[in-house]
């Protein structure tokens, strides 16, 4: 009895040194694709600025100067957050959502009004709305963690994840910022579904959803009159806004190579804001269908390896946080693209990255930041859930491999859609844990039949030791 407490220790503190030099391992392809997303923007932002800038200001390079003022802070933000340990945020879940709250009704009570709307603080030089996206990601990420059971739930799921998003929503509709919450309901809905919700209740929200908005439409006045824009596209092209007209004729004026940086006539004067709605139509004048294509290339490279960042998060909740960050990102971007390319009303999303905005790149760069931070694992996380030592089966099935307690296996939720990052090869005849292996993170631990242990010990925070499951993912048939 003796000697098997003490090889207990032994391998638990062998685990402890293993896990805490896994930490580091940053994912450097999402990395990189981050810095030439935002390199990319600053190249557009002056291209798309130094005549407004000398119009208005005398200098061509005033707002530019000011996006690489943003640019250094966000890259400094993304180191920070990229060396943080992610599990800290679930700690503070909670302060971090009233935080987004606080900030969004001081924007109602004190913000800028601008052109009939509030929606900036400090003389515009905050947009709190863009801060309030990871914000609202985080506590969801929280939230869903810690209530994987009742997700399927109406009334211990649906309902109350819909009052704190319809909440959100609610406080910057009044701004009014329609493509905004647009945004929001998007993530949320994305990583709700990806939770393990089904899909009536999916149908359910969407529903609704599009119900709200298409109140708000009639309501709003400025909505009113993007849609009512829209319909004149396609009934009678000759009589379709100039804002629209302009865009497409900017959109299509760069053939396949485009005219050269800098080079797009469009925006002196005559594309209405070239460097923030509409900056993917200079960016095809200037660089063409190729460019067009090798700028959503790299959107589809963030997207790409965010995914493979979730699928092998140690954590649901590291999972949600990069499927909600992903869902923005991409999401936006295509709100953006349809926009200009008159398939949806003109949205006013400016594009992740690209589009000039302080708030909107620093808030991004942050949040990619606290993805690298996932892509590393927490060890704060582990740490809150004890070692666990037992006999696993090693046999014949898929090649005869040996079944270890990976660190990121995670409980047996059978609706769940995102798959166990490090499956099972085989069953048959019993083995030791040992190392790494030995931290088994989540609910419910199933080996063969043989084993099914709770785990996770009481912390504080309500969405701390609870993550009952892996994340909603593809599975294959036989249930692996």
């Amino acid at each position: 009895m003796g000697k098997s407490v003490m090889t207990q220790r032994l391998q638990r503190s062998r685990s402890t040194r293993v896990n805490a030099s896994a930490r580091g391992r940053a994912d450097w392809i999402f990395i990189g694709t981050v810095l030439l997303l935002t390199t990319l923007g600053l190249v557009m932002a002056y291209s798309t600025t130094f005549f407004w800038s000398h119009v208005q200001e005398g200098n061509p390079l005033t707002i530019f100067s000011k996006q690489l003022l943003y640019a250094g802070l966000g890259l400094v933000g993304f180191a920070i957050f990229s060396w943080l340990d992610y599990g800290i945020y679930r700690r503070f879940a909670v302060w971090i959502m009233g935080g987004c709250l606080l900030l969004l009704v001081s924007v109602i009570l004190f913000g800028d009004d601008v052109f009939g709307a509030r929606r900036t603080l400090l003389r515009g030089s905050v947009q709190p709305s863009e801060l309030v996206k990871l914000g609202v990601i985080i506590y969801a990420a929280a939230w869903l963690a810690s209530r994987r059971d009742q997700v399927q739930s109406v009334s211990n799921g649906l309902i109350p994840f819909g009052v704190i998003v319809g909440l959100v929503s609610f406080l910057i509709v009044v701004q009014p910022d329609l493509s905004t919450t647009a945004v929001i309901v998007l993530v949320a809905m994305a990583m709700f579904f990806m939770a393990g919700a089904s899909w009536t209740q999916l149908a359910l929200v969407a529903l609704i959803a599009a119900s709200a908005f298409l109140l708000l439409i009639t309501i709003v006045p400025h909505a009113t009159i993007r849609v009512n824009e829209f319909i004149k596209v396609w009934r009678a092209p000759s009589e379709m806004d100039y804002h629209i007209r302009q865009t497409l004729i900017t959109l299509g004026g760069g053939g396949l190579f485009g005219n050269g940086i800098g080079a797009s006539g469009q925006k002196f004067g005559y594309l209405p804001t070239p460097h923030t709605d509409s900056v993917m139509a200079v960016l095809g004048d200037e660089m063409g269908l190729l460019g067009l294509v090798m700028t959503l290339a790299l959107f589809v490279i963030f997207a790409w390896r965010g995914l493979r960042i979730a699928h092998a998060a140690d954590t649901p909740f590291g999972s949600f946080i990069v499927i909600g960050v992903v869902i923005w990102v991409i999401g936006q971007m295509l709100l953006n693209v349809m926009a200009i390319m008159a398939m949806i009303p003109f949205t006013g999303v400016p594009v992740p990255f690209l589009s000039v905005g302080g708030s909107s790149l620093v808030s991004l760069l942050i949040a990619c930041g606290v993805v690298v931070s996932v892509a590393r694992g927490s060890r704060m996380l582990r740490e809150d859930t004890a070692p666990v030592v037992a006999p696993f089966m090693v046999g014949n099935a898929k090649g005869g491999g040996s079944v270890r307690a990976s660190a990121t296996i995670r409980g047996g939720n059978g609706r769940a859609r995102f798959a166990r990052a490090h499956r099972a090869k085989g069953a048959g005849r019993p083995a030791q844990v040992e190392g790494a292996d030995a931290t088994i993170i989540g609910r419910d631990i199933r080996a063969g039949g043989v084993l099914r242990r709770r785990i996770g010990r009481h912390n504080a925070s309500p969405f701390v030791g609870t993550d009952p499951g892996a994340v909603r993912w593809r599975r294959k048939r036989d249930g692996a």
